[in-house]
Order: C-alpha cells, then sequence, then structure tokens
C-alpha cells in the first residue's frame, strides 16, 4: 500500500536536483551582490570611476526600470556627455567589511548647475531609501551647507552601501553634464572645503580690487574706457560667482530663478561687455573698422539673446551663450592686429586675451561637447587665467593712458609749434612770459624782450618766390635754435617777425645775443636754387622783469615794437634797446657798432 502512494526515488531526484542548485544560487548571491564595489576602508577622496557603472536613458525612467539594464563601466572617457537633456544613473557599493570604524562620507557632484540629483541608497538588501537634491528649490533648503549639490552618510563598520544616483535636468531642458562625483571622508571633506574656499575668496578678493581700481580709474580720470573695463570685470566675476556656486549661496540664496536662468544670461553679458571694452580701449571705430561693425552686430543679437532668456527661449540661448565666449577667445588676433597698426599698448591687451581666450575655449568645449575626459577640472585653470587676463588689460590700460598723455602732449606741441621752422609760435609767448616772470622773483636777474624782424621780406618773396622765401624762413630758424641757449624762449611771432626771451644779469649780454643773430644773418646768405638770396634783420630789445622797473603786460611787446620801428626809421639791420626815464619822448642815444639805444629824458 505504501509502495504506491510515494513515488519512486528515480522519479523525485530532477527534483531534488533543481532545489540543490536554487538553495545554491541563493547562498551564493545574497541580494545586492551584482552592484560593483569600492573598498572605503581607507577613504579620503576620491573620484567615483569604475567598477562603478553609468547608464544613459532617454527618459525619465525609475528605479525598477534601470535595475535590469545593462550599466556600462564609468572610465574618465565617459565622463564629459556634452549638452544632452538625457537622464545618466551611476551605481555602486561602498564597501567597509574591512573596516573596523564606521566611515561617515559626502557625496558631492562637480557642477553648481546640474538640477536634480536623485539618491536611493541602503545598507547591502532590497529596501533602498530615496533621498533628492534639487537646485529648484531655495539654497537654505539643501541638507548640506554646500555650494554644489552634497549628500552626507556613514556606512558602518563591517558593513556596505548601495548606491544608485540618478542626475537630470528639468524636463525639456538640455545642458552641460559632467559625471564627476566626489566622494570624500566626512572631516576631509570639511578641510578640503575650508581651503577650497580659502582659495576662491583670493581669486574674489582680487578681482574685486581690480574692479575698485578700474572705477576710480573711471572717477579720476575721467575715461569711458576704464568703465567698460569695470563693467567686464563685474559680470565676468559674476559669471564665474554663479558657475562655482557662490553666487546662490551668498548672493541670491532665495531667488530659484536667477540660480537657474542667470547662467546664460550672465555668459552673454560678460560677452558684450569684452566686446564693448574692446572696441573702445583699441579705437576700433577709426582703426579698426571692420571689426567694430562686426563687434556691434554681435553685441545686439546677444543683447537680443538675453531678452528671449528671459521670456522663457532656451535652447537657441544656451547656443548662443557658448558660441558667444567661444567667440572671446578670437580677441587676440584683433589685439594682434591693431598692434601691427601702431596701437603699441595693444600687445598687452592680444597678451592677456590669448591667456585667457584660450582657457575660455577649452571650458566651453568641455562643457559643450564629449570631446575631453576631464570633467569641468579646465574651469580652475580657466578662472586662474581670468586674473592674469583682468591684471594684463591694467596694464594695458595703464600703457594706454601714457600713450594717450604722449599723444597728447604731442599734440599740444604741434598746437604751439610753427610747422615751417619748427620754432613755437605766438601760443606759447603769455605762458612763457609768467615762467620768466616767476623765473625773475626767484633770482632777480633781468628779463628781455627781443623783437627781430627781417628786413625787406615782401620784396624777397616777389623777387625769388615765395619758396624762396619759405627757405629763409626755414633757414633762420635753425639759426635761431643754435643761437637759443638751454633757458631761453625763441618763437615765430607772425610772418616774418620772430621774438626771443632771455634772462641775463647785464643787458649788454642781451644786446650781443641779438648782434650775434643779427650778424650771423647777415654773414649767412641762404642758398636756393642755385644761388644765393642775401638778407639782413633788425631787432629790437626791452627789458621787461628788472630790479628797476616792471612794466604791465599790456606795455611788453609795444615797448620792444617801438625800439624795433626806431631801429627800421634809422635803416635797418640794426639792433636798438628800449629804456625809459621819468619823462619826454625817446631819443637816440650813440651805442656800439650796429647798436642804438632809445630813451625817455
Amino acid at each position: 500500500m505504501l509502495s504506491r502512494t510515494v513515488p519512486p526515488l528515480r522519479t523525485s531526484i530532477p527534483y531534488l536536483t533543481i532545489a540543490a542548485l536554487i538553495a545554491l544560487l541563493a547562498l551564493a548571491a545574497p541580494a545586492g551582490a551584482s552592484l560593483p564595489a569600492i573598498d572605503i576602508s581607507g577613504l579620503h577622496h576620491e573620484l567615483i570611476r569604475a567598477p562603478a557603472e553609468y547608464l544613459s536613458t532617454t527618459e525619465d525612467s525609475t528605479l525598477e526600470e534601470v535595475r535590469d539594464r545593462d550599466f556600462q563601466p564609468l572610465t574618465a572617457a565617459s565622463v564629459n556627455q556634452g549638452i544632452t537633456g538625457d537622464t545618466f544613473w551611476v551605481r555602486f557599493r561602498l564597501d567597509n567589511t574591512k573596516g573596523n570604524d564606521s566611515v561617515p562620507w559626502v557625496l558631492h557632484h562637480e557642477t553648481s548647475y546640474l538640477d536634480h540629483i536623485t539618491l536611493y541608497y541602503g545598507n547591502g538588501d532590497d529596501i533602498l531609501k530615496e533621498v533628492s537634491l534639487s537646485d529648484r528649490v531655495p539654497f537654505g533648503d539643501r541638507p548640506l551647507d554646500y555650494r554644489t549639490l552634497a549628500f552626507p552618510h556613514e556606512t558602518a563598520a563591517g558593513g556596505v552601501t548601495d548606491l544608485y544616483v540618478k542626475m537630470a535636468y528639468a524636463p525639456n531642458k538640455a545642458d552641460s553634464v559632467s559625471l564627476n562625483l566626489h566622494l570624500s571622508e566626512t572631516s576631509l571633506f570639511a578641510e578640503r572645503t575650508r581651503g577650497e574656499y580659502m582659495a576662491y575668496g583670493a581669486f574674489f578678493g582680487i578681482m574685486a580690487t581690480l574692479l575698485l581700481i578700474a572705477l576710480l580709474g573711471a572717477a579720476l580720470l575721467r575715461q569711458v574706457v576704464y568703465l567698460h573695463y569695470a563693467l567686464f570685470l563685474a559680470f565676468s566675476t559674476m559669471m564665474w560667482a554663479a558657475l562655482d556656486g557662490f553666487a546662490y549661496q551668498y548672493l541670491w540664496p532665495s531667488s530659484v530663478f536667477l540660480h537657474n536662468e542667470g547662467y546664460h544670461i550672465l555668459f552673454l553679458a560678460t560677452s558684450i561687455t569684452a566686446l564693448q571694452f574692446s572696441r573702445h580701449f583699441l579705437k576700433a571705430r577709426d582703426k579698426l573698422p571692420l571689426f567694430n561693425r562686426g563687434a556691434i552686430i554681435l553685441q545686439v543679437i546677444m543683447a537680443a539673446g538675453i531678452g528671449l532668456r528671459l521670456l522663457g527661449v532656451y535652447e537657441p540661448v544656451l547656443a548662443l551663450s557658448f558660441a558667444s565666449l567661444a567667440i572671446l577667445a578670437a580677441l587676440p588676433v584683433i589685439g594682434y592686429l591693431a598692434w601691427r597698426r601702431g596701437q603699441h599698448y595693444a600687445r598687452w591687451y592680444a597678451l592677456a586675451w590669448a591667456v585667457y581666450g584660450v582657457g575660455l575655449l577649452i571650458s566651453v568645449l568641455s562643457a559643450g561637447t564629449p570631446l575631453f575626459n576631464w570633467g569641468m577640472d579646465p574651469l580652475v585653470f580657466t578662472q586662474i587665467s581670468a586674473v592674469l587676463e583682468s591684471c594684463l588689460l591694467l596694464v594695458a590700460l595703464g600703457e594706454r593712458l601714457i600713450a594717450w598723455e604722449r599723444d597728447r602732449r604731442q599734440a599740444l606741441t604741434l598746437a604751439r609749434q610753427d610747422a615751417l621752422t619748427g620754432l613755437n609760435n605766438r601760443r606759447v609767448f603769455p605762458q612763457a612770459l609768467e615762467h620768466y616772470q616767476a623765473r625773475f622773483r626767484q633770482t632777480g636777474d633781468p628779463v628781455y624782450l627781443i623783437m627781430i624782424d627781417l628786413d625787406h621780406f615782401k620784396e624777397l618773396n616777389d623777387q625769388h618766390g615765395h619758396d624762396a622765401g619759405d627757405c629763409v624762413l626755414r633757414g633762420f630758424g635753425r639759426l635761431l635754435r643754435t643761437h637759443c641757449r638751454p633757458g631761453d624762449t625763441c618763437l615765430r611771432y607772425g610772418g616774418e617777425e620772430f621774438a626771443m626771451l632771455v634772462q641775463v644779469r647785464e643787458e649788454v649780454q642781451a644786446v650781443s645775443i641779438a648782434e650775434r643773430i643779427r650778424d650771423a644773418f647777415e654773414q649767412h646768405p641762404t642758398q636756393y636754387d642755385g644761388h644765393f638770396i642775401h638778407h639782413t634783420l633788425t631787432a629790437g630789445l626791452a627789458p621787461i622783469f628788472s630790479s628797476r622797473r616792471r612794466i604791465e603786460w599790456g606795455e611788453i611787446i609795444r615797448e620792444a615794437d617801438a625800439a624795433l620801428y626806431r631801429a627800421k626809421e634809422q635803416g635797418r639791420n640794426k639792433v636798438v634797446v628800449f629804456s625809459a626815464a621819468a619823462d619826454g619822448e625817446p631819443v637816440k642815444v650813440s651805442g656800439q657798432q650796429g647798436v642804438d639805444s632809445v630813451r625817455t629824458n
């Protein structure tokens, strides 16, 4: 009876075999064992890499939907994903089975502009807890007061922590994706954060100092180019504050809109002000008209991009903002062209943008394409280059200011210089008189004015032509410079009339200077067109500042002219001195050869 109810042993063997295999698999493969493990028993700081795995999905998938999908090893080559709207998953196990102490740790993402991170974590079983991190909430709602999204946790001694990390942007939004996740032991994270914030503080301190210098330059020097430089510094610094996460942490922690929508607006504003500064610094309207027109067109397009972003347009503005920063990498070429065209200070401008432009271009390529495998690390280099660029631009502004002052003085010199003879013109006369009056008060040595007129110059022009007359005037200008001492002033007063201001101890010295000039002009005729032109001059000399008399400003020219007129009446080619007594009319008093005096007695 029993043999009929119990199946034969050979019939039960398959069932027993299957049950044994299931039991063995259950023992050999506990829940969650499929996650790749990272040993954290000696954790300090590291980037999450293989054996960690990642997955890219085009849809907003759930944990249950991705558990059984094929993940790929997370290597350096897969870190930079470029601009995409995909959702990314990273999974790994933190293994502390070899550790005797629990390991507190912090996991944080590399960038400040990732919208959402959802973490699923557990202790090696199938039950995973969920925590959501987002920059679509006020900064104060974050679990950790840190500039990027960060999650603190602890793995028990001898235990494990399984992690699925989901990274995504807001729906229908694409942006630059980096899969760099940093894992740090908690105390080391605090230490690294202090050092990190000090380094960033130094960066922003330098930029703020340069901004203050620029504003002071704009206010004190009244040069608009310093204001454009200040605006560029301001927007550039704000751009870096946003990218580093400090703008959201310290400047607008409650403005979710400004944090999320401000990046590309600041990119465009930085590019607009960079072009505006460049146009004014390089005098592009006059020196580089093609660049000037192109820059204006680009500025209008970028300003329109800011308007569209404020209206909610996203993807076209995203592409425009990245392109606007890449365009700045071409500014060294513009600076080189300006330098080649004579703007010597443009060399510093070209060097500044060469340093910064390379960093910007690499950063844009890193953020916008999967070409490189270093995540957003170039941002640090680019910020260092931003400081160097800002300092070099300040040097360029200083050299430009020196060049501007040199040009101003040159223009002033040309305005005061007679183009034909190279002597001063009569514009110099009032300033020269003030100078000599001050010198007289200091030294007590008298000052004399010598008025000189070239004899019969109209007839010389009529006989030999105006070119010959110009040749005579140029030659006399050279002669005056030869006889003009370092402290004397020689000028062409007008036409064929010249003037000299000399300070000497005795009147006879002033007369001697005038007589030497008269004699040299007579003894050295001008060679023109194969023949010599003989000529003479007449001079009138008057003391204008002396211990015995000080005449009024209006009398200075009149008295020297009176002596000159008397010399012409007496036959020209001589020097006549004017002196004044208490009363009476001027009369001639005999003097040295070729020299008479006009006195009142």
